[in-house]
């Protein structure tokens, strides 16, 4: 028996309202560890901080798109919801590589700004390590998430997206961190370097073979993670407009992470109602009816960003402006993201689809990237409202 797929106000509320709030918290925890962990990376590994909100958005992109890839099969009849199906086995060992090539592309691209060579050795080991460790988990955990979920009747499309990128944050700053310890307490990378290398060539090879459309997710996942350098920039630029609003710096990881979140929701639903045929146009009701009731959850969940933001900044001792205005300007334009985030949410995954590239491949992380670019821009708008 398939789960239930159309959305009611009330069934929004119940089943997208948990994975959202779990979401939240990975996200101030996530926030947390990076804060610890600051000045170490901006000292001693700048190349790392560079790159860090793409390399935190393309693992979000890669298993936001293997769930929703995985959960369109299971809907479609072309997999079973288990381990052993062949699909299932070559989506999770293709995501191992594809979070692993671009995160080098990136590594080049901070190396041009930071030319020394031992930093980009080293630099090269962590990435290493980190991305096919944590590409492995998080290969392993979509799966878990979208077989057990429907299994259990439960539509994946409303978890996997939250689930998945949030957790690629929260563990992307530790298992950085972990192998920054291990490079420094060994010394020497290449015994390690040679067993990763290993994996992402048994990845490779297994996958290669059966293609189905890994080409062009891999090339958008390429071109989006440098598109996500803009992020970088624009947060480094405007960081002390951001500090000085206080609250701000300990929403933004909400803000970005939440917003995406309910792009990926979007996308993931559409796509398989596309592939199932239910959806023709973006003026399709189903479509309109899903914005309308995720747009219905972002109302609940924008005070909380709001209030525990204050909470936060008021626990540590800095000054906020906590009144009625400041709240206003800040639901008003969080809800206004909101929706451009969902209207292009749908919109993309119809056009991707209509001109033949599946919307599980480049959807998600189209969406999620712009989520990012439009989030930071939003941030610092209200930074300067704010001040």
């Amino acid at each position: 028996m398939q789960p239930k797929r159309e959305l009611t106000a009330i069934l929004a509320l119940k089943s997208l309202l948990p994975p959202l709030f779990l979401s939240l918290l990975f996200d101030i925890i996530a926030g947390s560890f990076l804060g610890v962990s600051f000045e170490k990376l901006m000292v001693s590994y700048p190349t790392i901080l560079f790159i860090l909100p793409a390399l935190m958005g393309l693992r979000g992109n890669v298993f936001g798109s293997l769930g929703s890839r995985i959960s369109t099969s299971l809907y479609l009849g072309s997999a079973e919801p288990s381990f052993s199906d062949k699909l299932v086995r070559n989506d999770i060992l293709f995501s191992i590589w594809a979070a692993t090539i671009p995160a080098f592309i990136l590594l080049t691209v901070a190396s041009l700004r930071f030319p020394e060579p031992e930093l980009i050795i080293k630099t090269f080991y962590i990435i290493l390590g980190s991305s096919v460790s944590i590409s492995v988990i998080l290969g392993i955990l979509t799966a878990v998430i979208v077989i057990q979920s429907f299994k259990a009747g439960f539509d994946p499309d409303n978890l996997v997206g939250p689930a998945i990128t949030t957790f690629a944050d929260l563990v992307s700053i530790p298992s950085i961190i972990l192998f920054i310890l291990i490079l420094e307490y060994l010394g020497s990378f290449e015994y390690l370097a040679a067993l990763f290398i290993c994996i992402l060539l048994f990845s490779f090879y297994n996958t290669i073979k059966n293609r189905r459309g890994f080409k062009e997710l891999l090339i958008i996942i390429s071109i989006l993670a440098l598109l996500q350098c803009i992020t970088g920039s624009l947060l480094q630029e405007y960081s002390e407009d951001i500090h000085a609003s206080t609250i701000l710096a300990f929403a933004y990881p909400a803000i970005l992470g939440s917003v995406g979140n309910y792009g990926s929701i979007v996308v993931a639903r559409t796509s398989t109602k596309l592939h199932l045929g239910e959806v023709t146009s973006f003026a399709s009701r189903t479509v309109v009816l899903d914005i309308f009731y995720v747009f219905l959850v972002s109302v609940v969940i924008v005070p909380v960003i709001f209030l525990s933001s204050v909470l936060m900044s008021s626990f540590l001792g800095s000054k906020s402006k906590i009144g009625i205005l400041a709240f206003v300007m800040f639901s008003s334009i969080y809800l206004l993201l909101t929706a451009l985030i969902l209207i292009f949410s749908a919109i993309i995954s119809i056009s991707l689809y209509r001109r033949g590239v599946n919307p599980d491949d480049g959807g998600i992380p189209l969406a999620t990237t712009i989520s990012d670019i439009f989030g930071t821009v939003a941030v610092v708008v209200l930074a300067k409202l704010l001040i």
